[in-house]
């Protein structure tokens, strides 16, 4: 038993300097850190054995000490332990952080009030020239000598006039016009039946009754006031009005035979002049597009109404011919 105890403790020394001297032979291991692993054999004791006593001596067996021998053991080294692990470089580390100067001043935020918005710009007037008219007068032999004055005195403004008799007249006919002009000559049966309430072009009335068949005016009959030749301005401010005001001459003389023509309008109408002294009495006046008669009935179109009776072209003053120029370029615009 002793022999074997002996040879394991042999055994174990000639591992641990079998170990030792590979560990010296290869100088990498003194580079890369050594993992140590202590091991520690430890033999138990031997169970004492007591042989019963001879007569001669008493024989005993001493326990046999315990060997305890530490064993250190370092392994190989592997190819891990050999490499060298270099941090990849990240891009923040390239980046340099350009601090900012103390005394760089500091923004202020200072509210700017917002700009005023400018008016909207006043639609671009519509010229006369080019435009087509279609002039509705009386048809006789020879024609009414108003009518052609009325009807050059346009071709002079820049417009294309078309003549056409009351008696040809349809709404048919309306059709490719840019302003529509009707005489104070034309005989009103012509007019009646509603014959232009379909009709979508501004129109200038020179006869009272055009007015009272759509609506636009409650007075059918009797609407002139003779032996008068001047007209209140009652919206000098308007574009109509030319710069007039007050009372204005519209004729050079007064007479029994002609006066000034007139309509009792409804709300929405807008007047410029009235008969003097009567503002119910509407001698210059229109109704714009989309506006609603007493009756109910809308306006396709920019209405107007100008006061004229027959015969006038020669008795008319500057004021009056202005008046005239006025209501039949502001009816042009169709508003």
């Amino acid at each position: 038993m002793k022999r074997f105890l002996i040879l394991l403790v042999i055994a174990l020394m000639t591992m641990t300097v079998i170990g030792c001297s590979s560990s010296e032979g290869n100088p990498e291991a003194s580079v890369s850190p050594k993992v140590t692993v202590l091991a520690t054999t430890s033999i138990s004791p031997v169970p004492t054995i007591s042989a019963a006593p001879t007569d001669s001596s008493m024989a005993s067996t001493a326990p046999t000490p315990i060997a305890t021998s530490v064993v250190s053991v370092t392994p190989a080294p592997t190819d891990a332990s050999k490499t060298t692990v270099t941090p990849a470089t990240t891009d923040s580390s390239k980046a340099s952080a350009t601090p900012v100067p103390k005394d760089s001043p500091k923004s202020s935020a200072t509210s700017t009030p917002a700009a005023t918005q400018p008016e909207p710009s006043q639609q671009p007037e519509i010229s006369p020239k080019g435009k087509k008219v279609l002039f509705v007068g009386r048809e006789q032999v020879p024609v009414p000598a108003e009518d052609v004055v009325m009807a050059d005195r346009l071709k002079g403004m820049g417009f294309i006039v078309t003549k056409l008799g009351d008696k040809d007249f349809t709404a048919d006919e309306t059709k490719g016009y840019d302003l529509l002009y009707f005489s104070q000559t034309v005989n009103s049966k012509f007019l009646k039946g509603g014959v232009m309430k379909d009709v979508a072009i501004p129109t200038v009335y020179v006869k009272s009754h055009g007015m009272f068949y759509l609506g636009l005016s409650s007075l059918e009959e009797g609407a002139t006031v003779k032996k008068i030749k001047s007209i209140d301005i009652v919206d000098s401010k308007h574009k109509v009005a030319g710069g007039l005001s007050g009372t204005v001459d519209v004729y050079k003389e007064a007479d029994t035979g002609y006066g000034v023509s007139y309509g009792i309008v409804g709300k929405e109408a807008k007047v410029i002049a009235t008969i003097p002294g009567d503002k119910t009495k509407a001698a210059l006046y229109y109704y714009d597009k989309g506006s609603k008669a007493d009756n109910g009935y809308t306006t396709k179109a920019r209405l107007s109404f100008y006061y004229w009776s027959n015969g006038m072209q020669d008795n008319s003053t500057d004021a009056g011919w202005k008046l005239w120029d006025n209501i039949v370029l502001w009816t042009l615009q169709n508003g």
